[in-house]
């Protein structure tokens, strides 16, 4: 696909700008076709989904916009998913093999560095999914100090069969009870952040609960390799499930704004063999939503010279367009 790159004034949701650009717009129609093909569901579920989104939207259809100033890349309306959105799209299933992230080995071995210095640290980890990371973590951190919030049921009974205190509740409320003020040494949120609206209230809750000194761990989608993914006829980064895109400066300017230092910031490593295998993937997730194309000798010739050119890409651009953009922020002690 091509970016409209159209003049779009919405407020950015991290920097507050306001002269964007639209990048496209989306249906409820085409994002609900979107997550039947992604999520191998049943194509009579579409019209429900449809219907589901547009309730969340307000709108038949919603903009995926680009900020000019810090290059955060949201949806309007920045509205996230909610607990029947999220459980319409199971993610989280019991049973299954360990699925181990390059972030979660980052976070992991940074919580083993820290943990012989404190033999009773406490982790909450929010949208922990089937528990694969805590239940690794569970070796190096008592059981019983570590809080886990998931909003698909089938997640919160697997980290619930594991020992481990799951709940399906929204981390914000948090916030409001005293039992959490400074309460978690450590808290991790994988593949979350670009699901969350409200980033304003997310981010200060994240500090409260939060002892000083404490680290919170971020892992999310690469901004730069979604923006390769959809330029070249890939996956869209589809709202209401995906609502925003991070970069490393719009980490420093939410982490200057709540007050928390920048540990350390990384991109995954990723070869120009990875980036060709994932998005040419993720090209034939995208040509599943859609009738099949006549294969013409000059569609073949196109489809060919597309390749081609986005293998050159990858070969130099592949540093930075590895999966996942992690942060680790301190709270400051005082």
């Amino acid at each position: 696909m091509k970016y409209l790159y159209a003049p779009y004034n919405k407020a950015c949701p991290v920097c507050s700008h306001t002269k964007n650009k639209l990048l496209y717009k989306v249906s409820a129609n085409e994002a609900a076709r979107h997550f039947v093909v992604t999520h191998g569901l049943e194509a009579e579920k579409a019209a429900t989904i449809a219907k589901k989104i547009s309730s969340l939207w307000h709108a038949p259809e919603a903009a995926v916009v680009n900020c000019t100033n810090c290059g955060f890349a949201f949806a309007d309306p920045f509205v996230a998913g909610d607990h029947e959105f999220y459980n319409l799209l199971p993610h989280a299933t019991e049973g299954g093999a360990e699925y181990w992230k390059w972030e979660f080995d980052k976070t992991y071995k940074t919580i083993a560095a820290i943990a012989p210095a404190n033999n009773d640290l406490t982790l909450l980890e929010i949208g922990a999914s089937n528990g694969d990371f805590i239940k690794r973590v569970a070796g190096i951190i008592l059981k019983k100090n570590m809080l886990c919030l998931e909003y698909s049921e089938s997640g919160v009974s697997a980290i619930k069969k594991a020992g481990i205190e799951a709940q399906s509740r929204d981390f914000h409320e948090l916030s409001q009870q005293q039992e959490f003020d400074q309460k978690f040494d450590i808290i991790c949120l994988f593949q979350v952040l670009e699901h969350l609206d409200k980033l304003e209230e997310t981010f200060n809750t994240l500090k409260k609960i939060s002892k000083p000194g404490g680290h919170i761990f971020i892992g999310v989608p690469n901004g730069r390799k979604i923006k390769f993914n959809e330029l070249n006829d890939a996956l869209l980064d589809m709202p209401p499930n995906h609502i925003g895109r991070f970069s490393k400066k719009s980490f420093a300017l939410l982490g200057e704004k709540h007050g928390l230092e920048i540990d350390e910031i990384a991109v995954e490593p990723f070869t120009s063999l990875d980036v060709m295998k994932t998005v040419m993937f993720y090209q034939s997730l995208k040509r599943a939503q859609f009738p099949p194309v006549a294969e013409t000798a000059a569609y073949r010739v196109k489809r060919y010279a597309s390749i081609k050119y986005m293998r050159l890409q990858a070969i130099f651009l592949h540093k930075n367009l590895g999966d996942a953009l992690w942060v680790h922020y301190r709270k400051p002690v005082a």
